[in-house]
């Protein structure tokens, strides 16, 4: 009995450290990537030995070059302006058409989640020839208000959903009592429901930042002035001259402070973001 039990204990064991040792694993996978991006930002253009290998001499210019250059900053202030918009636009409108549909029932209700949902499982890139022709049209190219826009157009039916989903948990109670105190639905909604919506709201706030902040496609395409250029397409831009002048390490470190705002923002708000994902598996 005493050999069974020993057994038993053992394999459990053994099953952990291959949990273990696959999770290691995935992890430096993962991270390699990362590991060689800094790597790289550090060197000197004639260090040429492995960029698995650290590098001879750490080589500061790299990011001094990247920081006082005047095109990163054009890509920190169009960037973030472009994420201040389409997050502003996502989160409001969004959540008030979530809570107007959360608290409609009926056929038109019904269809109207349906239809929503449908517009979630078509792919962006399927619509961005006529995404592009309608832009250019009613001349919003070049606009980083244009982009903010069609971001967070992009983004509201997933918003929507999420939200819908919280608000139909929220007892309807709620806004019948502020209802007699006299408040109307706008006042009930940011008053009574969305303070009870700080976890979710968090973690949207999040990926809409961080996906407008990483956007590549729809600005490569609707900004053609280097004045308009967001983060993404300044390090584009600098990778390619980096295959002119072998530049490389300056382009690696030019993409790295591109990065930095994003991860500074998780590593501030990830508990938030744990607990909205908790908070939506559950739903």
């Amino acid at each position: 009995m005493k050999k069974s039990n020993i057994l038993i204990i053992q394999t459990k064991s053994d099953s952990k450290l291959w949990h273990y040792f696959v999770a290691v694993l995935l992890i430096i996978v993962y991270l390699l990537p990362i590991y060689i991006l800094i790597n790289m930002s550090f060197r000197d253009v004639t260090d040429i030995t492995s960029r698995l290998f650290l590098p001879k001499r750490l080589n500061l210019e790299n990011y001094m070059s990247a920081f006082f250059g005047k095109d990163l900053w054009i890509g920190f202030k169009n960037s973030t302006i472009i994420v201040i918009e389409t997050v502003s636009i996502q989160i409001v409108i969004g959540a008030l058409a979530a809570y107007g549909l959360a608290r409609s029932s009926g056929r038109i209700a019904e269809g109207i989640r349906k239809l929503n949902m449908g517009i979630m499982m078509i792919p962006g890139l399927a619509l961005l020839v006529g995404t592009y022709s309608l832009m250019v049209k009613m001349n919003m190219d070049n606009s980083l208000w244009g982009l903010s826009l069609l971001s967070a157009a992009g983004a509201l039916p997933g918003t929507i959903f999420l939200y819908a989903n919280f608000i139909v948990a929220i007892p309807k109670s709620l806004d019948e009592a502020a209802a007699i105190d006299g408040a109307g639905v706008i006042r009930t909604f940011f008053s009574v429901i969305m303070p009870q919506l700080k976890a979710i709201t968090v973690t949207q706030i999040i990926f809409a930042a961080t996906g407008s902040w990483n956007n590549y496609l729809m600005p490569m395409y609707l900004l053609q002035k280097k004045s308009h250029f967001t983060i993404i397409q300044v390090i584009k831009a600098a990778f390619n001259q980096s295959n002119g002048n072998s530049n490389l390490p300056l382009a690696c470190a030019t993409c790295v402070l591109g990065l930095l705002p994003v991860i500074i923002l998780y590593l501030f708000l990830q508990k938030y973001i744990i607990q909205g994902q908790i908070d939506s598996s559950s739903k």
